[in-house]
């Protein structure tokens, strides 16, 4: 008995499931036909009535909402739905769009995509680049995604227009970038050939001035005018020297060399170097040091330049006849130096913007103290690339004061041993009681060779002189020097390739190679390195390096 009513029950629950399956089918064929715009589903809660407009909303909300413009065209090609965002890319409200003819909102190549896919039937599909006009008449830049739709959508084609607005500008911004780099590079190339045809001269008129000096019973204004040529030509190297420097730090081609070092030995050669224009200038210098030696962890030829263009700005900037005060003392954890003078002041819309680079005031109406304003932007990214800090503090006619901060260190320098002081002793007395020292001066700038050999030669070298590369070659093959001045740009074979041939040569594998150029950045270093040069100098190379370096080669060769 029970096992027929189960079978009842089970007949009865298939017969309405078949029933209800009926009814949604009929549903879905109102819904397709139009017939009806709202069905009822019975939930566990009761029965809910689902419309049209319900069934679809997160759809729609979907393409309301997207930052993509979504329009429909009808078969005649007139807008048939589109959303907020198409609205926005066009300028115009919602409203006046329905209708539109889309062409009226393209140019001719996005009709042209259009009119495509309209000849390939309901499958169509085609997308590209092109613009929608603004209501302003601005060209908005877009991307195209044609449609064709089904027929029973309604419409005969959907598009979806992405805004490239935002990509343009990236893509502008990447080409602005690279070519700022390349402007940067060629900048940068630039300067290192003003560098080198500036210093090309500079050498043979440094050559000379210390071929006057060296010459016996000069008259009072011969020696006025050496003088003048002297310094005019320091403070021209100078300038080259911070204008190739300024573009290397900025680059990050200048990597500090740390040592521990104290501040007084630096701040006397500082000094020292600035003392012609000082006195030429008639200003009083006072120099405070403490008394107990300050140690830091710092590249001494860079913190040297530091304050040799402090001391080079106060004595521009200063009137003759005025003061400038140089300090140092600890403060803290901190070396404090100070560089103050008497001088003209610095404006107050010039201060905050001091240390950038090309900086540079009005200081008077000719000019007469200026410059490229590259010294004090050197000596921000030195102090900076030393863990410091520097800033100034200035007032119109009330003088100027800069102020460095570097950390100290407690650990002093290890004591310096006597081997070198006994070796250049040594060398100065091998060039002095052996024999001569020959010395090949190869370069095409006849200037400088000739004064060169004409120093070498009233220091007791023996020295022989070539133009081009391979007359350097055929003089060493003959003469069998003990060093070579090479220059790097020779007419026939430059330097680099004139030093790896004498590098493979037997005879000449042991000559001491000393390239002198005026190509000074790492990378040319690095180049006469791989070339076989033992040395490079920079033109105007002082006579002192000079003679320190050869005073070397002579005890190496004994």
């Amino acid at each position: 008995m029970s096992g027929r009513t189960t079978d009842a029950n089970q007949q009865a629950e298939i017969a309405e499931l078949r029933l209800r399956l009926e009814e949604a089918e009929e549903t879905i064929r109102a819904i397709r036909s139009g017939a009806v715009d709202a069905f009822v589903v019975q939930e566990p809660h009761g029965a809910r009535v689902y419309t049209l407009q319900t069934a679809d909303r997160p759809y729609r909300l979907l393409v309301e909402e997207m930052q993509q413009g979504a329009i429909t065209l009808s078969d005649a090609g007139a807008i048939a739905y589109c959303n907020r965002r198409f609205s926005e890319l066009v300028g115009r409200p919602l409203e006046r769009l329905m209708g539109v003819a889309f062409r009226d909102f393209i140019p001719h190549d996005a009709q042209v995509l259009y009119e495509s896919l309209l000849q390939q039937g309901r499958a169509g599909f085609s997308q590209g680049e092109s613009f929608v006009q603004h209501a302003d008449g601005a060209l908005v830049p877009v991307f195209f995604t044609f449609n064709a739709l089904p027929p029973d959508t309604g419409a005969a084609v959907g598009l979806l227009i992405t805004d490239l607005t935002t990509q343009r500008h990236h893509e502008e911004l990447n080409a602005l970038l690279e070519a700022l780099k390349e402007s940067d590079r060629r900048k940068d190339e630039f300067l290192a050939m003003l560098s080198h045809e500036l210093r090309n001269p500079l050498a043979p008129i440094l050559n000379a001035v210390k071929v006057l000096q060296l010459h016996k019973g000069e008259s009072p204004i011969q020696e006025k005018a050496r003088a003048i040529i002297e310094r005019q030509v320091g403070q021209l190297a100078h300038l080259v020297d911070d204008l190739m420097e300024v573009s290397r730090v900025t680059i990050g081609r200048v990597q500090l060399r740390h040592d521990r070092v104290a501040v007084g030995g630096i701040v006397e050669r500082a000094v020292e170097t600035t003392r012609p224009l000082i006195d030429q200038r008639k200003h009083e210098l006072t120099v405070s040091l403490p008394s107990q030696p300050i140690w830091l962890n710092a590249d001494s030829a860079r913190l040297e330049q530091v304050i040799v263009n402090l001391l080079v700005n106060a004595a521009k900037y200063t009137q003759e006849g005025g003061h400038i005060w140089l300090t140092v003392q600890p403060e803290g954890d901190e070396c404090v130096m100070r560089v103050r003078d008497t001088g003209v002041g610095i404006a107050p819309e010039l201060l905050p913007r001091i240390f950038e680079l090309f900086t540079q005031a009005e200081r008077s109406l000719d000019r007469s103290e200026g410059g490229l304003g590259i010294g004090l932007a050197l000596v921000h990214r030195l102090v900076v690339m030393h863990g410091g800090r520097v800033t100034a503090h200035s007032a119109v006619g009330g003088g100027s004061e800069f102020v460095v901060r570097l950390p100290m260190v407690s650990t002093p320098a290890p004591p310096p041993t006597t081997e070198t002081t006994e070796t250049t002793e040594t060398a100065g007395a091998a060039v002095a009681t052996g024999r001569p020292l020959r010395v090949l001066v190869a370069d095409d700038n006849a200037d400088t060779v000739e004064t060169l050999a004409m120093l070498l030669n009233v220091s007791g070298y023996d020295v022989r002189t070539a133009f081009d590369g391979p007359t350097a070659l055929e003089a060493a093959l003959a003469y069998r020097p003990d060093a070579v001045l090479l220059d790097i740009g020779l007419p026939g074979l430059d330097g680099f390739e004139v030093a790896r041939t004498m590098r493979q040569l037997p005879v000449l594998e042991h000559i001491v190679l000393v390239a002198m150029t005026g190509y000074g950045q790492e990378t040319d270093r690095q180049r006469s390195q791989e070339a076989g040069f033992d040395h490079h100098l920079v033109k105007p190379a002082r006579l002192e390096q000079l003679q320190l370096l050869l005073a070397d080669v002579a005890v190496k060769s004994r």
